[in-house]
């Protein structure tokens, strides 16, 4: 089937003379040769003829390579391989990574980009035709380090190439020039060919007697101009133009040219779907055909190949594991069931972004039934028997043993693929043979390098699906140079892109690119390259209408010059609600529905911590989707311990010191190294508790960092212990349970003391800062503290606030004259429910958390946040908060 393109919409002109004769004619491009054809085809089909004489039309670029292919074959030229360019730049990388090993005194950020562009300017170099071991030359590259550097990679790259009989595509052309007599046509006629560069106009002179230049466009096409306010408008009036000018005629050929495919693309897609309506059931009748696809690897079921195959080596991706959890290109009985959820939860509590691939087999075997060989166990498994971790092969090898690995995965599944998945997955065994063509390049690699290289292989091949011709066309700027349409709108024509700014090759002398008028180099060149595009653009089509947006990201944009003389009408149309859904509103009945209270919970009875009332007076929602729907939110990747797992330190080495310790009176005896011994001791112990799988995981260099801070930490918090009043620690840790109302709170308090003074005190440990305001008003933002009052009959409460350089104790209560105690409880509750003493204070608390706990248990689930409490929430995509927001 064709890619596209209006092929049999082509207007032959002064081509189809030639064609006639038999002449040949070459393109700029492959797409444009096969419209060529097809129109071909297509006019003698229209002059009733059942056979005929092709059309020899070939892109340039191919008809050379060509030409190379048969001197080698008849012997002019000698025997080489031709590296591909992903070949060329692996070789490059090797070639720059081994320089860097033996010069050293340079780092590349990106050495991929540095192959990359160190590739593009070799090229560069052999298109000029420019002698890099010519003296001047040479002298030029020294007077630059980048340059210098370049020089010595390009030395030891040409050696590679000759001792391994390797060439690039340039290389070949060079050595065409060297045949004798090489000419093989009496004349070529070139095709809106207008940026040849010097090899490229050599070897046409010596391989054809006579070049003529040629072109089947017209005259230009009337300028029309627009400017709108930002990228969302222009693209949407866009799609909005092509779906009215089709529907009044569908057999126009309308072109849409993106200045930024890349960017562009998806938001133009569905733009056009929602103009087509071609959202749902009509999704494959769009009659849009774009000329660039995706790279294979961002293909589904390409991407989820790359993730199974991801399982032999070492470590894999947390978020890969998810995904293959959820694919559908693989059979099994594994999923986000009770099983993987519970795995899911226990590699995102490790904090790691990624996994070992042992511990991941341990995980997944729990959930699993000894022997399951289609559970994710059992897959890993039986790719781990494979045993490819530890090999060395060369990619060809290599390519057999993934055959093998995604049958254990039952890859691609065992459903039906549909037309655009089964020509990815016959893209993708393309791509494999790709990869097993590196031999001669790669050499042989570990596991790692050549999955790595796979994946790369993928990222450089285009899936581009086949599809029929159609009357819209999406294009880039160079796939739409010498194409005929009726009408052609050309978005991004801002005076950032068109010209496109100075990109020159920082491995080649400024004088070198300017000289030679290589591409990127010079204003004057990006100038006539820009014009030379709008002027094949103007004069394929009857109606030619260019736009910019007047704002992109949030910066103002400036017209293109090339707009200078041209009107420009300056839209003022944003990109609103669709004007379908707008008339779906208008025509629905709504019923509103409060759905923000839940069932009251049965028999009234309901148990939980004291984290419960938190969420509770934080947001209903919130305590509703974590205590009733089970919701939970997976930790974010963390390096080292996490903060939880370093407060759990924290609570079980205080709980070892004041076990130890006991009271202040034993406390105030102790010397220094006695006090150290101490220290050192409680931290051991609570180090000591830490979870083998855990310890593992941070590793002993972590822990010993641990260890350190917590022994400077606790001295800084015993020297202020040291200045209390005479106390007694009487409770460590211990569980308590609370009926507040009909909720049962399972509590633990952190340490009660009691005082030589009379009563107790409650400390819970922060190591954050904290505030006693958290406790007061109607919806206490740490309820912790006054439930642990209410619970213990204590005369006074306070948060140890246990910070480096930053260690106190912030609390209220009855005067115990405890420094960081305050006692006046009328000015410490002003702001807030205004309480005389202590004890109605304790009232205040108890008919506050009671209300909460009576809301809990009625159903009381609104979305009513308070500030700041959306921050580390998590559930804004269950809550939909935003909405509730807009709606307020």
């Amino acid at each position: 089937m064709p890619t596209g393109g209006f092929s049999s919409h082509y207007e032959l002109g002064a081509l189809a003379p030639l064609l006639e004769q038999g002449q040949l004619l070459l393109t700029p491009n492959q797409r444009l040769a096969r419209t060529v054809k097809t129109a071909w085809d297509a006019r003698q089909v229209a002059l009733g003829l059942r056979v005929w004489r092709p059309a020899t039309v070939r892109a340039l670029d191919g008809w050379l390579q060509q030409c190379w292919e048969e001197a080698v074959a008849s012997g002019r030229c000698p025997p080489r391989v031709r590296l591909n360019p992903l070949q060329e730049r692996e070789l490059w990388a090797q070639v720059i990574a081994e320089d860097g090993n033996e010069h050293g005194g340079y780092n590349l950020l990106q050495p991929g980009g540095a192959a990359e562009l160190a590739a593009t300017a070799r090229d560069s170099l052999l298109q000029a035709g420019i002698d890099t071991r010519a003296a001047a030359v040479e002298q030029l590259f020294r007077l630059d380090a980048d340059c210098g550097t370049f020089l010595r990679w390009l030395r030891a790259f040409d050696t590679v190439l000759a001792s391994r009989g390797l060439a690039t595509r340039a290389d070949c052309l060079r050595e065409l020039l060297a045949v004798e007599a090489p000419a093989i046509v009496d004349s070529v006629a070139l095709l809106d060919c207008n940026d040849l560069t010097q090899l490229q106009q050599a070897c046409l002179e010596s391989l054809a007697g006579t070049v003529v230049h040629v072109s089947a466009l017209g005259e230009e096409a009337p300028f029309l101009a627009s400017s709108w306010p930002d990228r969302a408008a222009e693209l949407a009036a866009v799609a909005r133009w092509a779906a009215q000018t089709h529907a009044q005629d569908p057999q126009c050929r309308l072109g849409i040219i993106l200045g930024d495919m890349q960017g562009d693309r998806e938001t133009l897609e569905y733009l056009l779907r929602r103009e087509f309506d071609c959202l749902g059931d009509n999704y494959t009748a769009l009659p849009v055909n774009f000329s660039t696809g995706i790279s294979l690897d961002r293909a589904p079921v390409v991407r989820d190949a790359l993730r199974m195959l991801a399982c032999c080596d070492r470590e894999i991706a947390c978020a890969d594991i998810l995904g293959l959890l959820v694919s559908r290109f693989t059979p099994g009985t594994f999923g986000l069931d009770d099983g993987g959820v519970a795995l899911v939860q226990q590699l995102f509590a490790d904090g790691r972004e990624t996994v070992e691939t042992g511990r991941l087999r341990g995980l997944a075997a729990r959930g699993s039934e000894a022997g399951d060989a289609d559970s994710l166990g059992g897959k890993l498994n039986a790719i781990h028997a494979l045993r490819l971790q530890r090999a060395r092969k060369l990619p060809s090898a290599w390519a057999e043993d993934i055959h093998p690995v995604l049958g254990i995965w039952g890859w691609p599944g065992s459903g039906a693929l549909d037309s655009l998945e089964y020509q990815q997955v016959v893209d993708w065994y393309q791509v494999l043979e790709d990869f097993a063509a590196c031999d001669r390049v790669a050499g042989e690699i570990e596991l790692g390098a050549a999955l790595a290289l796979l994946r790369r292989c993928c990222q450089s091949s285009i899936s581009q699906p086949q599809t029929a011709d159609t009357g819209v066309q999406v294009l880039g700027t160079l796939e739409a140079a010498g194409l005929q349409f009726d009408s052609i709108w050309l978005c991004g024509l801002e005076a950032s892109r068109w010209p496109a700014p100075l990109r020159p090759n920082p491995f080649i002398p400024m004088r070198l690119q300017r000289e030679h008028a290589m591409p990127h180099a010079s204003s004057e060149y990006e100038w006539r390259y820009a014009a030379g595009l709008l002027g094949q653009y103007r004069a394929g089509c009857r109606q030619f209408i260019a736009s910019y947006a007047r704002q992109s990201d949030g910066a103002p944009e400036l017209p293109s010059p090339l707009l200078h003389g041209h009107p420009v009408d300056a839209m003022e149309e944003t990109a609103g609600v669709p004007r379908q859904w707008t008339q779906q509103l208008h025509a629905a009945q709504v019923d509103s529905l409060d759905d923000s209270i839940a069932p009251t919970l049965a028999g009234g009875g309901h148990s939980g911590g004291s984290a419960l009332l938190q969420d509770q007076a934080s947001c209903p929602f919130r305590a509703f989707a974590r205590h009733r729907l089970g919701a939970q939110v997976l930790d974010a990747p963390h390096a080292g311990l996490s903060a939880r797992e370093r407060g759990d330190l924290l609570h079980n080495a205080m709980y070892a010191l004041w076990g130890g310790i006991g009271d202040s009176a034993a406390l105030a005896a102790m010397d220094d190294d006695a006090c150290t011994r101490a220290l050192q001791l409680a931290v051991d112990a609570a180090l000591e508790a830490v979870p083998e799988p855990l310890r593992l995981l941070v590793g002993a260099h972590c822990l010993d960092l641990e260890r350190q801070r917590l022994c400077t930490l606790l001295a800084q918090w015993l020297e202020l212990e040291r200045n209390r009043p005479p106390f007694r620690v009487s409770v460590r840790e211990a569980p308590r349970e609370f009926q507040l109302g009909e909720l049962t709170l399972r509590l633990r308090v952190d340490r009660v003391d009691s005082l030589d003074a009379g009563g107790q005190l409650v400390i819970d440990y922060k190591s954050g800062l904290c505030k006693p305001a958290h406790w007061l008003g109607e919806r206490p933002k740490e309820p912790q503290l006054p439930l642990y009052a209410l619970a213990t009959g204590a005369v006074a409460v306070a948060f140890a606030q246990v910070r480096a350089r930053d260690c106190q104790l912030l609390g209220l209560g009855e005067p115990v004259g405890i420094p960081g105690v305050a006692d006046d409880m009328a000015r410490a509750t002003s702001r807030y429910q205004p309480a005389e003493d202590w004890q109605e204070l304790q009232a205040q608390w108890q008919h506050n958390l009671e209300t909460l706990a009576a809301e809990f248990i009625g159903g009381e689930a609104r979305v009513d946040p308070q500030p700041g409490a959306c921050q580390y929430c998590g559930l804004q995509a269950l809550c939909r908060v935003d909405l509730v927001e807009d709606e307020a």
